[in-house]
C-alpha cells in the first residue's frame, strides 16, 4: 500500500498540471467567464471611456496583465544592475522577438529609466522557454530586494507624493507593501546620508497582511520605517516629543506626506483578479464610500499644513473616486486644494476627472442624478448625499478635472484613479470652536456633506488619543482633554453622508474599544548609555564615537541578547513614547547576531542586513578583496585563507578571529557612474574565512561584481579541478524551480493560499527585524 502512494501522488500532480494548462482554468477550478452585463451597462452610462474606444476597453480587460518590474532606486547598484539587465537579458530577447515574445518596453514616466514592462503574462513568462533565464533572474533579484515586481499603475502614487529624505511619511493602508517599499526607496535617495532624517510609518488594519508587508519592507534594509496595525479611519496620534516643563504631555507627529490608497471595489484589477467579473456589483462602491471618506478625512487631519496627500484607488467608479474627493474638498472649505500633477508623469496617458456622474439602481436599471431624486423615489437607502456630483458651478470651482484616471487599454495597464491634494490651511472643524453641547458643527447640506467624524473607537490603541475633530490636539493637551474634545462630536457619527440611521436599542457606548486579533509582538528595549555589552562591541570593531549606540535595540529585557537591531532617532522616540499606545508590528534592521566563541573577544558578529548602515562607523576589521576573491567567497562555504589574493591575505594577518567586513570596489566599468562598492559581512577563523551572505543574494553580488557566467557552471569547473562532483547541484536547481511560483506570490503581495503557508515565517521575520 505504502509503495503505491508516490505513484498516485505523481498521477494526481500530472492531472493537476494538465488541468492548469487548459485554457480557462486555474489550479483545480474553472475560471469564471469574463462577462458582466451590469458592469458594461454601468460604465457605458457613466461615460468614463471615450467614444469609439469601448470595444478596445473591454477587450483589454479580458486579457491578463503584462509583467512589470522596477529596479530599486536608492541603492548604489541600481545603474549597474540596469546595465546587467540590458546586456545579459534584454539583448537576448531582442534577438528572439517573434509572435510569442516582444522586446521589453521602458515605462517612460518612471524616473531614471528604472521601470520596465514585458508584454507577456506571469503565467507565460514562467512557461515560455525563451523567457526562462529572464524569469529566474527576476525571481532571484526580487528575493534579494534589488528588483520589485509591481503593477505599473501601482508605482504612480509614491512618485506623485514627491518624498524627500527629510519628510515624515504616513502610508495609511499599506499592505501588501509595494508602495511602502517605494516610499522607503525615495527616502533613501540621497546616498550620502546613511540614516535620513525622515521616516515612513506603514499602517494596515489587517494583522496577517502586516506580516506579509514585513517581508516586502525588510528587504530594503532601512532603519527609518515602522509597521503598525490600526484602523486607518481612527489612526491614532503618535507621540513624538515630551512637552517642556509639562509632565505627561506630548507633542504629536504631523506628516509631510500621506498616502491614502484606500480599500475599494477593485474593478480596475479585473485583469489579474478574474473573480471580480463574477462578483462585481455597483452597490459595492456605495458600501465603501463611507469608509473611504473617513480614511481621507483622517489622513488630512494628520497632514501638516503645506503637506501633500495622494488619494488613490484601483477602481474606476466615480462613487469611490471623484465623489469622495468632491465631498471632502467642500467639507474643507478651501483649506485643501486639488493639485494638477499630470506634468509630473510625462508619457503616462490619463483621463481627466469627471465633473458629473450618476447613481445606478440595478433592480429596474434606473439612473439618479441627485439626492433629491432618490428621496422623491423613496430610495434613501440607495445612496448618500455625498455620493452625488456637485453643482456645475461648484465642480468648476473644485477643479475636479485635475483628478487622473488610468484606463487599461491606453497603455496596457490596470485601471487606476489618483488625486493629489495639498493642505493650504488648518481644517475648518479645527478653526471653529466646538460648542459645549453634544451637537457637531452644522453645515449647509445642499452643497457640502454633513459632519462625519471618524469611527467612535480606536481599534487597538488602548487609551491613545484619537482626535477625530481636529488636525491634532492643541499643544499641552493631555489624553483626557483629547477624549473630551472627541466625545462632543460622537453623537453625529451615525449620520453618514446623508443616510440617517436610527440609533440601535441597547447599543454599546461609543468608548468601547474594538478588538483586533493577531500575533502579539515582543516589546522593544533600547540600549542605555551604560549598556554593559556596548564597550566590548565598541572596542572590538573600533566604533567611532559619533555612532548613536543608544538607538540600538533588543527584544528581550533580561537574559542574553540574541539579535541587536538599529533604528533612526525619530523612530526610537516614537517607539519609546508609544509602547503601550501603538500596536507595533516591525521596525529597525538587524545589525548584529550573537555568536559566542571562546577564542573571540566579542559575542556578536555583524549581519549582512545592516552592513551598509554601520560601515561608516565601524572603522576596523576591514579587508579589501578582488573579483577572484568574490568568486572564492561566494561559491565556497569555508575557503582556506591561502586561496585568497595576496593583498587580502596581508590584510587578514593582523586581524584576530571574528566578524569582518569584506570590501569590493568595482573598477573595470568604463562609466564612472556605474562603478559601485559592494560590502560583504564575513568571518575570519584560524585557517579559513567565509561570508554570511544569504544564498539567494549571492547571485546578485556576483552580477554586481561583473561576474555574469552561470555560477553553477563555475562551481562545477572549480570542483572538477579537484576531482570532486556536486551531486546536489541538480537537486538544488530543481528545488529552486519548484519554489518560484510561491516566491512570486509572496513578493507581489498575493493573498492566495500561499499567504497561509508563510504566516509563521512572517511572524519570525517580525521578531528578527
Amino acid at each position: 500500500m505504502g509503495r503505491n502512494k508516490p505513484n498516485k501522488w505523481r498521477r494526481g500532480k500530472r492531472d493537476r498540471d494538465q488541468q492548469q494548462t487548459r485554457p480557462g482554468t486555474r489550479g483545480n477550478y474553472e475560471l469564471p467567464p469574463k462577462e458582466n452585463a451590469v458592469f458594461e451597462e454601468y460604465y457605458k452610462g457613466q461615460g468614463i471611456v471615450p467614444e469609439g474606444e469601448w470595444d478596445q476597453f473591454m477587450s483589454t480587460l479580458r486579457q491578463e496583465l503584462p509583467v512589470t518590474f522596477r529596479i530599486t532606486g536608492y541603492r548604489s547598484q541600481a545603474k549597474r544592475l540596469l546595465d546587467v539587465i540590458k546586456s545579459e537579458y534584454f539583448s537576448n530577447l531582442v534577438n528572439m522577438v517573434g509572435d510569442s515574445v516582444q522586446p521589453p518596453k521602458l515605462l517612460p514616466w518612471y524616473p531614471d529609466n528604472l521601470a520596465w514592462q514585458i508584454n507577456v503574462s506571469r503565467k507565460e513568462i514562467r512557461s515560455t522557454p525563451l523567457l526562462k533565464k529572464l524569469h529566474t533572474f527576476l525571481v532571484s533579484e526580487t528575493e534579494s530586494g534589488y528588483i520589485s515586481r509591481q503593477e505599473a499603475v501601482s508605482m504612480i502614487p509614491p512618485i506623485l507624493l514627491d518624498v524627500q529624505p527629510h519628510h515624515k511619511v504616513l502610508d495609511l493602508c499599506a499592505a501588501p507593501g509595494s508602495k511602502t517599499a517605494q516610499l522607503i526607496e525615495l527616502l533613501h535617495a540621497d546616498e550620502t546620508k546613511a540614516i535620513p532624517e525622515g521616516f515612513v510609518v506603514a499602517n494596515d488594519v489587517d494583522n496577517k497582511r502586516c506580516y506579509l508587508m514585513v517581508h516586502q519592507v525588510k528587504r530594503l534594509q532601512s532603519p527609518c520605517f515602522m509597521i503598525v496595525n490600526h484602523d486607518a479611519t481612527t489612526m491614532p496620534n503618535i507621540r513624538m516629543y515630551p512637552q517642556e516643563d509639562e509632565a505627561n504631555k506630548f507633542k504629536f507627529v504631523t506628516y509631510d506626506r500621506v498616502l491614502a490608497d484606500v480599500p475599494c471595489s477593485g474593478d480596475g484589477t479585473m485583469r489579474k483578479n478574474p473573480d471580480v467579473w463574477r462578483k462585481w456589483l455597483p452597490q459595492a462602491a456605495v458600501g465603501l464610500h463611507s469608509v473611504q471618506m473617513k480614511v481621507l478625512k483622517r489622513g488630512l487631519e494628520l497632514l501638516s499644513v503645506g503637506g501633500r496627500l495622494v488619494y488613490s484607488t484601483c477602481s474606476l467608479n466615480p462613487v469611490e473616486d471623484e465623489a469622495v474627493i468632491s465631498a471632502m474638498l467642500q467639507k474643507c472649505e478651501g483649506s485643501v486644494e486639488l493639485v494638477d500633477a499630470s506634468d509630473k508623469l510625462p508619457g503616462l496617458k490619463t483621463m481627466p476627472g469627471l465633473k458629473s456622474w450618476k447613481i445606478f439602481h440595478r433592480k429596474d436599471s434606473s439612473w439618479f442624478n441627485s439626492f433629491e431624486e432618490v428621496e422623491a423615489a423613496g430610495l434613501t437607502g440607495l445612496a448618500g448625499r455625498t455620493m452625488f456630483p456637485p453643482s456645475p458651478e461648484m465642480a468648476e470651482q473644485l477643479h475636479l478635472e485635475r483628478c487622473m484616471r488610468v484606463l487599461p487599454h491606453h497603455q496596457n495597464t490596470g485601471g487606476f484613479f489618483i488625486a493629489v491634494l495639498e493642505k493650504r490651511d488648518v481644517l475648518p472643524w479645527v478653526r471653529t470652536p466646538i460648542p459645549p453641547s453634544s451637537t457637531a458643527i452644522t453645515v449647509n447640506e445642499s452643497e457640502i456633506v454633513q459632519n462625519d467624524s471618524v469611527s467612535k473607537s480606536d481599534t487597538s490603541n488602548g487609551d491613545v488619543p484619537v482626535d477625530s475633530s481636529a488636525d491634532l490636539p492643541p499643544e499641552g493637551a493631555d489624553d483626557a482633554d483629547v477624549r473630551k474634545r472627541k466625545q462632543r462630536d460622537d453623537d453625529d457619527d451615525e449620520k453618514e453622508e446623508g443616510i440617517l440611521k436610527p440609533p440601535e436599542p441597547n447599543s454599546e457606548p461609543h468608548s468601547k474599544k474594538a478588538k483586533i486579533s493577531g500575533y502579539k509582538e515582543d516589546p522593544y528595549f533600547y540600549f542605555n548609555e551604560d549598556e554593559p555589552d556596548w564597550e566590548k562591541i565598541k572596542n572590538f570593531y573600533s566604533v567611532s564615537n559619533d555612532f548613536p549606540y543608544t538607538q540600538l535595540l533588543v527584544r528581550s529585557e533580561t537574559g542574553k541578547k540574541r539579535n541587536i537591531y538599529f533604528t533612526s532617532d525619530a523612530v526610537k522616540r516614537m517607539v519609546t513614547y508609544n509602547t503601550d499606545k501603538i500596536r507595533f508590528i516591525n521596525t529597525g534592521i538587524k545589525l548584529m547576531a550573537r555568536s559566542e566563541k571562546e577564542e573571540v573577544d566579542c559575542d556578536f558578529r555583524l549581519a549582512q542586513e545592516g552592513i551598509n548602515t554601520i560601515f561608516p562607523y565601524f572603522t576596523s576589521r576591514r579587508v579589501h578583496i578582488t573579483k577572484e576573491d568574490v568568486l572564492t567567497l561566494l561559491l565556497q562555504e569555508n575557503p582556506f585563507i591561502g586561496k585568497m589574493s595576496l593583498g587580502a591575505q596581508e590584510e587578514l594577518k593582523p586581524i584576530s578571529q571574528g566578524s569582518i567586513i569584506f570590501i569590493f570596489d568595482q573598477e573595470d566599468s568604463p562609466d564612472d557612474d556605474n562603478k559601485c562598492r559592494v560590502l560583504f559581512c564575513g568571518w575570519k577563523g584560524k585557517k579559513s574565512c567565509r561570508t554570511f551572505v544569504p544564498k539567494h543574494e549571492r547571485l546578485h553580488y556576483l552580477r554586481m561584481c561583473g561576474i555574469t557566467t552561470d555560477p553553477k557552471q563555475i562551481r562545477r569547473e572549480e570542483e572538477g579541478k579537484m576531482g570532486e562532483e556536486d551531486p546536489s547541484a541538480g537537486e538544488m536547481e530543481s528545488s529552486e524551480d519548484k519554489q518560484t511560483e510561491e516566491r512570486e506570490a509572496i513578493t507581489e503581495g498575493s493573498t492566495s493560499a500561499t499567504d497561509t503557508n508563510v504566516e509563521e515565517e512572517m511572524k519570525e521575520g517580525g521578531e528578527e527585524g
